[in-house]
């Protein structure tokens, strides 16, 4: 290995972006704390009813600033 040790080496990962599938704002409804790690942010309201509304429950690391009422934009992007 050319003088380097194996546990010196770092491993290179390549992403292929294929493009941008979904894009939308909404307001976060509920924040979860659910351990020392992580909460759980979600954006549900009453367009659940509504098969056009798109909501989320997503998990997030700890210190993130993000409240119930604050406004996040939700990117969805496929990558290979």
């Amino acid at each position: 290995m050319d003088g380097y040790a194996k546990s010196d080496l770092i491993s290179i990962h390549v992403t292929f972006f294929m493009g941008k599938l979904l894009e939308f704002e909404s307001e976060i409804e509920f924040v979860a704390d659910i351990n020392e790690h992580k909460d759980c942010l979600m954006s549900q309201d009453l367009t659940r009813d509504n098969p056009n509304a798109l909501w989320f429950n997503i998990d997030i690391p700890k210190g993130h600033g993000i409240k119930i009422g604050d406004r996040v934009r939700v990117t969805v992007e496929k990558i290979q």
